[in-house]
C-alpha cells in the first residue's frame, strides 16, 4: 500500500513528469494525485504551460568575453580569500608550542595542589 504524498512531494514531481523521468510508480501515483485534486492539477497545467513556453523562446547566445570575464573574477576572488588566509594565519600560534605550554601548566597546577 503506498502512503499519501503531501502537496509539496507532488509540487517536486512536477519536473519529473514533465520531462517524463518519472519512473512508473512514481508517474501512476502522480496522476492518481492529479485526478483527484483539481487545484493541484491546475497548478501543474500552469507549470506546463511555463515550461513550454520557456522552451520556445529563442536561445541566446552568450558573448564571446563571457567566459574570460567569470575566469578573472573568479580568480580575483581566490586570491583576496588567499591573501585573508595568509593575513590570519600570521597570527595563530603553531600546535607545537600551545602543547608544551598546557602541559607545563598542568604539571605546576598538579605541583601546586600537591605541596598544600
Amino acid at each position: 500500500m503506498q502512503r499519501e504524498l503531501t502537496k509539496a512531494e507532488v509540487e517536486r514531481l512536477f519536473v519529473g513528469a514533465v520531462d517524463d523521468s518519472l519512473d512508473s510508480s512514481d508517474a501512476e501515483t502522480f496522476r492518481q494525485v492529479l485526478a483527484g485534486d483539481a487545484d493541484l492539477k491546475l497548478q501543474f497545467e500552469k507549470y506546463t504551460g511555463a515550461v513550454k513556453a520557456l522552451k520556445e523562446l529563442p536561445r541566446e547566445k552568450a558573448p564571446p568575453a563571457l567566459a574570460s570575464m567569470i575566469l578573472r573574477r573568479t580568480k580575483r576572488r581566490r586570491s583576496m580569500f588567499r591573501s585573508m588566509a595568509e593575513h590570519e594565519a600570521s597570527y595563530r600560534v603553531p600546535v607545537e608550542v600551545i602543547v608544551p605550554l598546557l602541559l607545563a601548566a598542568v604539571v605546576a597546577a598538579f605541583l601546586l595542589m600537591a605541596a598544600r
